[in-house]
């Protein structure tokens, strides 16, 4: 596969990994010592988190879960590991269930690399990215080929999951045949760039509530850390969640219809106008009303970086949207 995003994604990695003091301490195995579990086989139930054996509605959503590889101890996730698969499914319920009752959750298990590969160079990246973006390619082309059936499909994912997608979106986008089916990609804790888009004409960002076959992204922080956000590149070009335009103006928090908040034990809480949200610099500013509930003590995430709550925060506009978007599917 092209690797034409990745240079610059570590480029600025690189760099931002020194803001993240949880990285530092992480003493990983060389990576000639690096163990390469065996590839996921899609045509098994095994392969899959999610994947309904008699589809229920008119409508699919291809997930890709975020990072959740954080030991000092491997560098990709062993999908066999009933600890990692029990990591996974958490980001499956506190996210991809905006989706429930709606649309159809396909959701792969793929070999993500430990967060800790954020610090490596491009050259030692390489091959780890390769197996990254390889399975979740293979798990796209089998549920296009095998499972889809012509329905229409979101793309969603966050966080390292967003950056699969974008990136297999950039390599593939415009090539597929299927680009007409996409309702929208729902790609928020990663960045689409005003690059990606000049030299990608197959791909727009969403600038309307009920526009299609478009890509909703953004990075949520605090006022004035939009160079301490890693996710965050040169020329994003984010989407507000409260208006679903592009527009730089303030929205309010009456617009918010409700964050969501989960526990241990994953039962939502919802918070409804819990914040504003607004673009500047490419970031989306939040001004959170309790800012305690998105504070996650020892994250891996500088102060004021809000990435582990992109969805919790628009929860219930994220839902509602999904809904107008799929009511505007050509029939």
């Amino acid at each position: 596969m092209p690797d034409t995003s990745r240079p610059l994604f570590f480029a600025l990695l690189l760099t931002a990994c020194t803001m993240l003091a949880p990285l530092a301490a992480l003493a990983m195995p060389p990576l000639a010592e690096m163990v390469v579990p065996a590839a996921p086989d899609y045509t098994q139930e095994a392969a899959w988190l999610a994947k309904p054996a008699t589809p229920t509605h008119t409508v699919d959503v291809f997930f890709v879960y975020p990072t959740i590889l954080f030991d000092d101890a491997n560098w990709i996730m062993d999908p066999s590991d009933p600890a990692m698969r029990a990591a996974a499914n958490v980001p499956l319920v506190q996210q991809a269930s905006v989706f429930e009752g709606q649309a159809n959750i396909y959701a792969p298990v793929y070999r993500q690399m430990n967060i800790a590969a954020l610090g490596l160079s491009d050259e030692d990246a390489a091959p780890i990215q390769k197996i990254v973006h390889d399975d979740v390619w293979q798990a796209f082309t089998y549920y296009l080929k095998y499972e889809n059936k012509g329905r229409p499909f979101f793309l969603a994912g966050h966080s390292q999951g967003s950056m699969i997608l974008t990136d297999l979106m950039l390599d593939h986008w415009g090539s597929l045949g299927v680009e007409k089916r996409l309702v929208a990609a729902l790609l928020p804790g990663w960045s689409m760039t005003t690059d990606n888009l000049a030299s990608h004409p197959s791909i727009a960002m969403c600038e309307r509530s009920d526009q299609t076959g478009c890509v909703i992204s953004y990075n949520t922080m605090a006022a004035g850390r939009q160079k301490a956000a890693p996710t965050l590149m040169p020329g994003e070009v984010a989407v507000n969640p409260l208006t679903w335009t592009l527009d730089t103006g303030l929205a309010p928090a009456k617009l918010n219809l409700g964050a969501v908040f989960f526990d241990a034990d994953n039962t939502p809480t919802t918070y409804p106008h819990f914040t504003s949200a607004q673009i500047v610099d490419g970031g989306l500013v939040v001004q959170p009303e309790d800012v305690q509930l998105v504070t996650v003590e020892g994250g891996h995430f500088p102060a004021g970086i809000y990435h582990a709550f992109d969805y919790s925060l628009f929860f219930e506009n994220l839902r509602e949207n999904i809904a107008r978007r799929i009511a505007a599917m050509p029939h």
